[in-house]
């Protein structure tokens, strides 16, 4: 599916911006290569254009919609915060943005590091048995290994469209966003030029992912016990003693500054802090399926 960058109507969209990304990519000299290593096609100007178009999109809605909130309250002396609040959330909205291309490289190197084990096992099993290396990888684009499937998917279009596939080997080994895979393409590109044995340079890699997976799954074990410390803390043992707290102070300052309002507060935020929480662990957790 393509992604909203590769749209023909956002792009006629920022191509008066361009000049300004133009200049603007001198403070982003890796973003062309990110580009690349994350699939989308698009040159650097053309994503920056792109980002600027965006940015000024959520200004705008934001500045109008806090505006006119605070028209019908009546809060007109509150006016000048709506800019501001607008210029942040907009920022904020430009760098993420910025962040996407290497956010998709992490993203597409996970998922090739998934299944890249069980494809390098087929492939020695199909090299072993005497099958063409070229034929070992339309196997694989056919074999359902998921984003590994689709890397050599690639590699075979562009095999068959007439380029050599020793240098088809070696352009996806640098454009790979897994390390794993970087080696294994440039592993065999090796062994074709020497005429050494594939398989058991496959072998060893494959003996290194699973050492990786193990040992992933020991740091992520000890990185849950702290997690449980912290949480226990922040939901079990802060909020408990913090009412506390709250209610023998209130017996001195009257409730003047302690009411229901600020426990309503108190709850939005554990709420929040435990969304935050999952989310953390989540992304921690090694994908080893």
């Amino acid at each position: 599916m393509p992604s909203i960058f590769e749209s023909e109507k956002l792009e006629k969209s920022a191509m008066p911006l361009r000049a300004a990304a133009q200049q603007l990519s001198l403070l982003f000299p890796d973003l062309e290569w990110d580009l690349k290593r994350a699939g989308y096609p698009v040159s650097a100007v053309q994503y920056l254009a792109t980002a600027m178009f965006i940015t000024i999109v959520v200004f705008i809605i934001t500045l109008f919609s806090i505006s006119t909130a605070l028209i019908i309250r009546k809060e007109f002396a509150m006016s000048y915060s709506s800019i501001v609040v607008s210029i942040v959330i907009s920022t904020i909205a430009f760098l993420y943005v910025m962040m996407i291309p290497k956010l998709k490289i992490v993203s597409k190197g996970r998922l090739i590091d998934k299944d890249l084990e069980y494809m390098l096992k087929d492939m020695r099993i199909q090299l072993t048995s005497g099958i063409p290396l070229f034929d070992t990888l339309v196997n694989i684009a056919k074999g359902g290994y998921g984003e590994c499937s689709k890397v050599a998917n690639n590699i075979v279009q562009e095999v068959q469209a007439g380029r050599p596939i020793t240098k088809v080997l070696e352009d996806y080994g640098l454009l790979s966003p897994s390390e794993y895979l970087r080696r294994v393409l440039w592993q065999i590109v090796n062994a074709v030029k020497t005429g050494s044995d594939i398989t058991l340079t496959l072998k060893a890699i494959s003996s290194d992912i699973r050492v990786e997976k193990e040992n992933r799954i020991k740091i992520y074990e000890q990185e849950l016990n702290l997690w449980s410390l912290i949480y226990m803390m922040g939901i079990i043992v802060m909020p408990s003693m913090g009412i506390t707290l709250l209610v023998i102070l209130s017996s001195f300052m009257g409730g003047a500054t302690i009411n229901e309002n600020l426990f309503w507060a108190m709850l939005i935020a554990l709420i929040m802090f435990q969304i935050a929480f999952i989310s953390i662990v989540r992304s921690k957790r090694p994908n080893i399926d």
